[in-house]
């Protein structure tokens, strides 16, 4: 009978490895979605200044029906 001699790896050092990875990758992504949130918002203050100045200028007219 052959005896066969293997070892195994008790701590697996990759998995803290990907840990920081996946991490890194998720907070990457988060910092992008606020980027591009962030980029929108002079677009939606523009569209608010003008209807904020329409509403203005209406609430000056009388109501007409």
């Amino acid at each position: 009978m052959k005896v066969l001699n293997q070892s195994y790896q008790l701590s697996n050092t990759t998995t803290d490895d990907r840990l920081v990875k996946s991490g890194a990758l998720m907070f990457f992504r988060a910092l992008r979605t606020v980027a591009d949130y962030a980029s929108q918002l002079p677009a939606a203050a523009t569209q608010a200044a003008s209807d904020i100045a329409e509403a203005w200028e209406q609430s000056s007219r009388p109501n007409v029906r």
